[in-house]
């Protein structure tokens, strides 16, 4: 995966699209994060549906007015993931360091599930 660069701004509001649970009009995220104003938001959400990281969700009426929502392409672990490439970090390492500040067993033992898994995978594609 290619590194994904974002400016403060591009990441400011595509942490509140990663943390919203719907598709949001770009009036309500300044709602969110009273940091942006509104004319800075549909500036950026420009840029970030020119570079696929986000898309049209759909166009709904917001009070008496139609408006896009828009929704997250580009995932936030996705995003992690391309920050991390450029670096020496191995994935062991990464989740070494990861497992030893997790302190909710249920979060290890869905960790394990994966990593199960994976090596199931992982030895079906070897025969």
């Amino acid at each position: 995966m290619k590194k994904v660069k974002l400016s403060n701004r591009e990441l400011d509001i595509m942490l509140v699209l990663w943390n919203s649970d719907h598709p949001l009009a770009a009036t309500d995220i300044p709602k969110i994060n009273e940091k942006l104003s509104v004319n800075t938001v549909q500036a950026v959400l420009k840029k970030l549906l020119k570079n696929n990281y986000i898309k049209v969700a759909d166009i709904i009426y917001h009070g008496t007015v139609l408006t896009r929502t828009y929704e997250p392409v580009l995932t936030h672990e996705d995003y992690i993931l391309s920050q991390l490439n450029d670096t020496s970090l191995t994935a062991s390492g990464l989740a070494a360091a990861l497992v030893k500040q997790e302190k909710n067993s249920e979060n290890l033992e869905e960790l394990e599930q994966i990593i199960k898994k994976q090596k199931q995978l992982l030895e079906k594609g070897k025969e």
